[in-house]
């Protein structure tokens, strides 16, 4: 009898839910991780830039990035912006003002390293819709992922490394009149046009998603100007109440300065413009040496059970080095690092006197205390 009472009283315990519970599961551990970033500015083509990569019948435009490829090498991701539509050629190549370059560029940029291209700035509607959808084909067939423009319609990326879950957002703010043309075109939407609305759909698409962090490029600001914009600081300012971690900044072709814009426990790193990453604009012709300089941006994001945060943001000085050797070259250098020997290049000397120059700049528009510094152990 008294084996049937156990019984039953066992039973009602199951029924009720109400089993003995065994020992606690410890909570799984999240292991630290660290992805690297590297950002460049706008990647520009004048005319004497696609003569200069005439190689044959066809074009090669490597030689640009042969004095940053270690940098590219080194960043798990590498992300630039073209500001320039792409086409077979077959109608001609046209630059200024409405730019349409040889697709190589694509496969150029893959050779060399590039992971991300943002694609949303004021030339992207150059050649209208179809050059929206060229372009942003040729760049996902040449293997790379495209932010700010689509085939159909421009949106969020979301790329996973290392176990973080990133998503990229590109906007600009408009396209050198043709907004109304894109808008009543059978795409409106072909390319990203910033407003707040438009980066409230986005950053809900993201979250909905569970990314760990979010990197954003926008196209923004004056021309030639020498520091940020009322505009940019507002549309930054927005943009970290949202959530987003990082933003790289083009248009102005003159780097600007940096910003470390803080919300908490959170921080949202600022690059107002990198500047030109390489473009034929001189002083000579353009009353100013800053269109030959620009900045690329490392940056590192860390993930841990704190959560994912930016443990490095460092802007390094870039001088676009225009020179005669076989053949025309646009080398665009690391001037710090060129300077140090760090990274070889044959023209040092020749050129010294205006890497200085850029560095000199450079360290005078960057407040170091908004500089996160990369370190050469990913560990430390």
């Amino acid at each position: 009898m008294k084996t049937i009472r156990l019984f039953l009283l066992a039973a009602l315990l199951i029924l009720t839910g109400c089993e003995a519970e065994g020992p606690p599961q410890k909570e799984k551990k999240i292991q630290p991780t660290e992805v690297s970033l590297v950002a460049f500015g706008d990647y520009m083509m004048h005319r004497p830039q696609i003569n200069a990569a005439r190689r044959g019948e066809g074009f090669d435009f490597t030689e640009d990035f042969r004095y940053v490829k270690p940098f590219i090498d080194d960043a798990d991701i590498a992300m630039i912006n073209l500001e320039t539509t792409l086409t077979d050629g077959a109608k001609g190549y046209t630059t200024f003002p409405m730019f349409a370059t040889p697709i190589e560029i694509a496969r150029d940029l893959k050779a060399v390293g590039f992971d991300v291209v943002s694609t949303a700035n004021n030339h992207a509607y150059d050649t209208f819709g179809p050059g929206v959808e060229n372009t942003f084909r040729v760049l996902a067939e040449a293997g790379m992922d495209v932010v700010g423009t689509g085939e159909e319609e421009a949106k969020p990326l979301i790329k996973t490394v290392k176990n973080i879950k990133i998503g990229f957002l590109s906007y600009t703010y408009g396209l050198n009149g043709n907004d109304g043309v894109m808008k009543n075109s059978d795409k409106p939407h072909a390319v990203a046009i910033y407003s707040e609305e438009k980066v409230d759909e986005d950053m809900a698409a993201l979250k909905a998603q569970g990314v760990d962090a979010v990197v954003c490029f926008m196209h923004w600001g004056e021309e030639y100007t020498k520091a940020p914009t009322a505009t940019q600081k507002k549309q930054a300012a927005y943009l970290a109440e949202k959530g987003v971690d990082i933003i790289f900044g083009s248009h102005p072709h003159v780097p600007l300065a940096i910003d470390n814009i803080a919300r908490g426990d959170r921080h949202t790193f600022v690059a107002y413009s990198m500047g030109n990453f390489v473009s034929n604009q001189r002083r000579e012709y353009m009353n100013t040496s800053r269109v030959e300089t620009g900045q690329m941006v490392r940056a590192r994001l860390r993930k841990d059970e704190t959560g994912t945060k930016v443990v490095a943001f460092q802007p390094d000085a870039l001088y676009v080095d225009k020179h005669w050797g076989e053949h025309l070259y646009f080398h665009v250098l690391p001037a710090e690092a060129v300077l140090s020997g760090e990274i070889p290049c044959p023209r040092r000397d020749q050129v010294r006197g205006r890497l200085e120059e850029t560095v000199k700049a450079h360290r005078e528009r960057i407040n170091p205390d908004l500089i996160l510094s990369v370190c050469n152990d990913k560990n430390d």
